[in-house]
């Protein structure tokens, strides 16, 4: 029987070029799974080839589970990088549980392909990437994106999601994930760790109740014309910020076609965490001048002699570089969070209701 599958290993071989053949030889080999390459150093050769002609592919992270093949960390790695959300990806990332596997994780977080490296771990739900994901959670210095897909893989599995409730217990969770991790915890499948949850981490208010979860909001049904109203009306103060087709204030981004760019549950987002996904160019800077005055604002140009720093109201104001002393940019939005409280559940779904609704024109 082995040397059957060797023969046919070998004519696989022979035609590398045929898919069809490397099909038939990929088949041979999953049956020789159990074998022990290092006793028998001809199979091993063919095995490594085959390897070698399935790089980037499916078939190369199955040889190397199957074959228990040590040394391929970095490919292993970049697979799960290009195939985030595929169980291959997963499969791929779920090897890396070495020690030199798991730097290269380590370092991949701090590159680069940082959302992809930690969406492939938050979908992996293994017990030795945990850990990074929790060390990742708490780092209130790496991106809010980053952590928020840290905290949503953790909430995964009961491990992750304990191990975040006796951080949030102890205090060691910076208080800008906590939107996230409510979000995440609040609706686990273990009661015990959700009734926990409840009590660390409250529903966001409306007007006079809690919402309902995000789920059940994304599935009511809203009013478009009443959330026109609702987002221009003086007690929301959307507009004081916003502006949709010429109306409004010119301060935070144009709104006139967002329906055609964000969902209703990533609309819900900015709203409940505005945080959570601050758009390229509209980022808070804090200025702090020679005279002890502060500024907030967002900049919308500078240069080696002055800076200009666009108010909230829409009021754009300039200032010397040689007054300014200091400026840091802050990691949350100009737009506070508690919008949603001047407004019921059912305010709110049409409000949202109305942003989904404003498309941008095709071409």
């Amino acid at each position: 029987m082995l040397k059957r599958f060797f023969i046919v290993l070998a004519i696989g071989l022979a035609t590398p070029h045929l898919s069809a053949q490397l099909n038939v030889q990929l088949e041979a080999i999953k049956r020789l799974k159990d074998i022990d390459l290092e006793a028998n150093p001809a199979i091993k050769r063919v095995v490594l080839k085959t390897l070698e002609s399935t790089r980037g592919q499916a078939a190369f992270v199955e040889i190397v589970r199957d074959f228990k093949l040590p040394g391929h960390e970095a490919e292993l790695l970049q697979y799960a990088q290009a195939n985030p959300n595929d169980s291959t990806g997963v499969e791929a990332i779920r090897l890396l549980r070495n020690d030199a596997g798991l730097r290269l994780i380590r370092a991949a977080i701090d590159g680069q392909n940082a959302t992809v490296t930690v969406t492939v771990l938050a979908n992996a739900q293994t017990p030795e990437t945990g850990p990074v994901l929790l060390r990742l959670a708490k780092d209130a210095k790496k991106p809010l994106n980053l952590r928020t897909i840290a905290v949503n893989g953790l909430a995964k599995a009961k491990t992750g999601a304990r191990a975040l409730l006796t951080e949030a217990e102890a205090g060691r969770l910076p208080a800008d994930i906590g939107f996230a991790a409510g979000n995440a915890l609040r609706s686990i499948r273990w009661k015990n760790l959700r009734t926990q949850a409840a009590k660390l981490f409250p529903p966001p208010q409306g007007l006079g109740q809690a919402l309902p979860p995000l789920a059940e909001l994304v599935a009511m049904k809203g009013d478009i014309a009443n959330g026109e109203k609702i987002f221009f009306r003086p007690q929301s103060t959307c507009a004081t910020c916003h502006q949709i087709n010429g109306r409004g204030i010119d301060f935070g981004p144009k709104l006139s076609g967002i329906g055609t760019k964000l969902g209703r549950e990533a609309l819900l987002l900015s709203i409940l965490d505005p945080s959570a996904g601050i758009s390229f160019g509209y980022e808070a800077w804090l200025l702090k001048m020679q005279n002890g005055a502060e500024a907030l604002g967002i900049i919308t140009s500078q240069t080696n002699d002055e800076v200009t720093l666009k108010l909230p109201g829409g009021i754009s104001i300039t200032y010397k570089a040689t007054d300014i002393i200091k400026r840091t940019q802050l990691p949350t939005s100009i737009m506070l969070p508690g919008l949603q409280a001047t407004m019921t559940p059912q305010e709110l779904v049409d409000m949202i209701t109305y942003l989904h609704s404003l498309k941008q024109a095709k071409p």
